[in-house]
């Protein structure tokens, strides 16, 4: 198994395992939508969320080696992604469109294409 496919699964594994409790969460806060990522050398996972237009979002951001950072120019979003608790990052989008997001985090070789989309729909 190659590094990178090890990492994948194991990242697999974090999200499947924190997406019973995100269910949980969306049941207990109604119209939010929740989301989770891990972020890690050199990937986002998922590394392409959708979301709607006015609707609230709960992005629940984690790492599985170092911090990382999170930022989406277009809609003004921008964390530190620190090793531990999971970062909370609320935020509802009043656009559509496309909009890219990038590790500002230098992270090692590789980081300059530790990118990904968030895409907001109607």
């Amino acid at each position: 198994m190659t590094r990178r496919t090890f990492r994948a699964a194991l990242a697999g594994l974090v999200l499947a395992a924190g997406s019973a409790a995100i269910v949980v969460a969306a049941e207990s806060h109604g119209d939010e939508q929740h989301v989770a990522m891990v972020a890690m050398k050199f990937d986002y996972l998922p590394d392409q969320i959708t979301v709607k237009k006015g609707k609230p979002v709960v992005l629940e951001l984690s790492t599985l080696d170092r911090i990382h950072g999170f930022n989406v120019p277009g809609l003004g979003l921008r964390t530190d992604i620190p090793p531990g608790p999971s970062t909370i990052l609320r935020f509802t989008p009043d656009q559509a469109g496309t909009f890219n997001l990038h590790c500002d985090n230098f992270c090692g070789d590789g980081h300059e294409g530790m990118t990904g989309q968030i895409i907001v729909t109607d």
